[in-house]
């Protein structure tokens, strides 16, 4: 669709096999290359138009950003420095089309991988990771890309976290959890229909589950309630 692009961002070290399965999963129209050497980026490019232009049908725009020395203490915040230009260049440049985000964790040192994942948090694009092709064998390509959707559930969770009871009822089922509705409507001073109203987005944004015992902290819900409780502070 002419108004849809994909954008794939995908930090590259010395392996540029992890960038074929996304490209066979979302056939993107722009591939973002961070990489801490250009002629690493030289690698991926060449074979992008001898082997995987299968997977897209047409050659990508390619853009290419280095980040040098990508295993310093300040790695992670230059490479997300990185990652807000290039958001910006590309949302330029597209402006009122829809675009598809899908931002790589695997490629480059670890470092970079942590700082690609707090940028799709902070942004809020989705996640995967690209497993090997030599230990997966029979599976499809696009197979071995691999959507990692605890962070799509970080903007629902967010959403759900800013109203006042949804934070109140959070808090109270991450510090006592499991527990029981009895305990909740105990503690809110309320009535069953109200606690039952006042969970209903938590469980719907997966930031509690029920358990045997009761309700207990989904790991979605422990993260976002650190993050913003310690914003309240």
């Amino acid at each position: 669709m002419a108004d849809v692009v994909d954008v794939v961002i995908q930090p590259i070290g010395r392996t540029p096999g992890v960038l074929e399965p996304p490209l066979a999963k979302y056939r993107p129209q722009v591939v973002v290359l961070i990489t801490s050497r250009e002629e690493f980026s030289h690698s991926v490019i060449e074979n992008i138009k001898m082997n995987w232009i299968k997977h897209t049908a047409r050659m990508p725009e390619i853009i290419v950003k280095v980040l040098v020395e990508p295993w310093t203490s300040d790695t992670v915040d230059r490479y997300m420095e990185i990652f807000d230009e290039v958001v910006a260049e590309i949302s330029t440049k597209y402006e009122g089309k829809t675009i598809n985000w899908h931002v790589g964790t695997a490629g480059g040192t670890n470092l970079m991988g942590i700082g690609s994942a707090l940028s799709a948090f902070t942004h809020r694009f989705s996640v995967y990771y690209s497993t090997e092709k030599d230990r997966n064998p029979g599976k499809k390509i696009e197979d071995l890309c691999i959507e990692i959707p605890f962070f799509r559930m970080l903007g629902p969770g967010f959403k759900a976290l800013q109203k006042a009871r949804g934070m109140k009822f959070m808090k109270f089922i991450a510090s006592n959890g499991p527990v029981q509705n009895d305990a909740i409507i105990k503690f809110d001073e309320s009535t069953k229909q109200n606690v039952s109203a006042g969970l209903k987005p938590l469980r719907g944004a997966n930031l509690i589950q029920k358990t045997d015992l009761g309700w207990v902290a989904t790991n979605v819900g422990k993260s976002l309630l650190a993050l913003m409780d310690y914003e309240e502070e």
